[in-house]
């Protein structure tokens, strides 16, 4: 069956966030923690480094060679804060003194390349070569970080000099890099892919955009150059850059087509499969849609940890082996956001809400449990049990996270709702309102919703000039879901995982779900978990603390715990605490993942053991599935 290849499209600039969960949220991450990121940033020494290529002052890099990467990302996740309705006229003045310094360092140097470590500490070893290591130097992955930069910051503001900055680069790079007779150089870190497709998307979008501003850009051959950097994986005979073969760790061990599962560093796999999936819309190839499928299906289905983690193991930042899901593993966040892109690329190639079950849940568990409730710390690795030696770090000498959650935060309203060419769908029960135009005209809605805290959510045409299809995900925590059109109870039509309504203007769609707590349990393959549930309520997946449970975490559920729920709107920024009972008949409290690590230290723990739970190696019934509802 013909895949769709760009089924959907997201609504830039088209949803207004009115959420009484997420807006309070969405509100420090750009009040608090960008400002937080962007100083500590110079503090750093990132700003220094571009001055210094400006000025020839050799060997005085400071911070990490991909430090150049890490404000330009956060750049990218600030600019997606301003489109999408903040103002900050400060924070634009900011971003364009940084701007001007980039500029004037890439101008100094002469040609496109900007990577400030290389250029100061090893100017002979470009792309790892003479000697150096891709791997290390980062200098593609910094480049790739100047094209998403340029393109967003523009879109958010019309401000064009880091746009030129980042053809300037692209122009250079594609004449640079290629088959023979250009040099077959891949990066060692596989973000450049997917934000080059972004430049020549806004290029192709606006043909006239190299001419208004002076510089000429070759779409075409940016295009020749995703294509090589995806495919040329795999491929070693003519490598010119060091390390000429980069491994299962850099998804180098062979052509995207044999690599049959998600292996290697977890943050570099999921942005090249990211970039795989975009190159497949880009170029209509269905067959190169296929494989980034088959790599989702092996994480989905057999290396994807309950709070949405991915990346089991320390060593190297990298998947595990299929059903390795220790409790201690790494899950870096940035790991997940990677995995959230990818997702989101699979959603818009497909159509289909499977991917948006991910997404969802990775955001409300892991994507907020990495930063602290005050917006200012933040985690690095994301275990799902802890001794209380697991802290929310002020900074670290790796700080790649937060530019990672600014990027993924940033573009939140773009996760919440898509429209085709019949209609809206609906993918995050976020309220707010929602815009989009197509062969309905225009139309508007606004959606209510109550979660997570409750099972309920509305969403209310209120204009549109002709009918058009509605389209509402059926989420897969969802296990007594009732939808209602205009107040009578409904058995909608199921399409891809979403629930399908025709509306016009003045109707309204609705679904309640008790939200009931539920016990989870993992495939009898992971050893990590046997005998064991997590306990979970809507999208939320919950942890008990040693602060609340006379310092235990470790304890055994009873067969029948009793659950009871509790709002707690003075606890831990408001959440609804779940109590239950133990095997010894004591009582306990969980609260939100989310939330762990605001308070005293302690220890904490997900998966707890239960009682009488069957130790098996029966998979009967399960379907492909990792995670399922325990039945008792």
């Amino acid at each position: 069956m013909a895949l769709p290849l760009e089924s959907n499209r997201a609504l830039n600039g088209g949803v207004r966030i009115r959420d009484a969960f997420w807006s309070p949220k969405l509100s420090t991450f750009f009040n608090v923690t960008l400002k937080d990121t962007f100083d500590k940033l110079e503090k750093d020494g990132v700003i220094e480094n571009y001055e210094n290529v400006a000025a020839g002052r050799l060997h005085t890099h400071k911070g990490a060679p991909w430090h150049d990467g890490l404000l330009l990302e956060t750049i990218r996740g600030a600019s997606d804060y301003l489109r999408r309705g903040e103002s900050d006229t400060a924070l634009v003045k900011r971003i364009d003194g940084y701007a001007e310094v980039i500029e004037a360092a890439q101008l100094a140097a002469g040609g496109g390349y900007l990577s400030t470590y290389t250029m100061l500490e090893r100017p002979d070893q470009r792309y790892g070569e003479n000697g150096g290591s891709i791997l290390w130097q980062h200098d593609l992955y910094n480049n790739g970080a100047l094209f998403e930069a340029g393109v967003h910051y523009y879109r958010a503001t019309g401000h064009d000099r880091l746009l030129k900055c980042a053809i300037r680069a692209a122009n250079e790079l594609s004449e640079l890099i290629g088959p023979p007779p250009g040099k077959w150089i891949v990066p060692g870190h596989e973000l450049p892919s997917y934000a080059l497709i972004e430049l020549i998307g806004l290029l192709e979008e606006e043909p006239e955009l190299p001419d208004r501003v002076g510089i000429p850009a070759r779409p075409k051959d940016y295009r020749a150059l995703a294509h090589f950097w995806i495919h040329g994986r795999g491929h070693h005979e003519h490598r010119t850059n060091h390390p000429q073969y980069m491994g299962e760790y850099s998804q180098d061990h062979a052509p995207i087509e044999g690599q049959v599962q998600a292996v290697g560093h977890a943050v570099r796999a999921t942005l090249y499969y990211t970039g795989a999936t975009r190159l497949a819309m880009l170029e209509n190839d269905e067959a190169l849609l296929r494989c980034s499928m088959r790599l989702w299906d092996n994480v989905e289905q057999r290396k994807l940890h309950v709070n949405g983690g991915i990346g089991a193991t320390h060593f190297e930042e990298k998947f595990g082996e299929d059903y390795d899901l220790p409790n201690t593993a790494y899950l870096e966040t940035c790991a997940s956001v990677g995995l959230i892109f990818w997702a989101e690329s699979l959603s818009r190639a497909t159509g289909d809400a499977r991917y948006f079950q991910v997404i969802e849940r990775a955001l409300c568990n892991l994507m907020l449990s990495s930063v602290t409730l005050q917006g200012d710390h933040y985690f690095y690795r994301n275990p799902l049990t802890s001794k209380g030696d697991d802290h929310h770090w002020a900074w670290h000498g790796c700080p790649c996270c937060p530019p990672m959650i600014h990027k993924t935060f940033g573009m939140f309203d773009r996760l919440i709702a898509a429209q085709d060419d019949r209609g809206v769908l609906i993918n995050l029960f976020v309220g707010g309102e929602i815009r989009s135009a197509g062969a309905w005209g225009q139309a508007s809605l606004h959606v209510d919703s109550s979660l997570p805290w409750r099972g309920r959510c509305a969403i209310r045409v209120l204009e549109a000039e002709k009918p058009l299809l509605l389209r509402v995900r059926i989420p897969d925590w969802a296990e007594q879901i009732a939808f209602a059109h205009n107040g009578e109870a409904a058995d909608p039509p199921v399409e891809r995982g979403y629930a399908v309504f025709r509306v016009e203007a003045g109707d309204e769609v609705a679904f309640k779900d008790g939200m009931p707590v539920r016990r989870i349990e993992a495939h009898p393959y992971v050893r990590s978990d046997r005998g064991c549930v997590a306990i979970a309520r809507g999208p939320l997946v919950y942890c008990v603390e040693g602060v609340d449970n006379h310092g235990r975490a470790d304890f055994t559920l009873d067969e029948a715990p009793d659950f009871e729920l509790e709002e707690r709107p003075d606890l831990l920024g408001g959440v609804v605490a779940i109590h239950g009972k133990t095997d010894g008949g004591e009582r306990f409290t969980a609260i939100p993942l989310y939330a762990w690590d605001n308070r005293l230290a302690g220890a904490m723990n997900v998966w707890l053991k239960q009682r009488n739970k069957p130790d098996t190696w029966d998979v009967a019934d399960w379907k492909k599935r990792l995670y399922r509802t325990y039945r008792g």
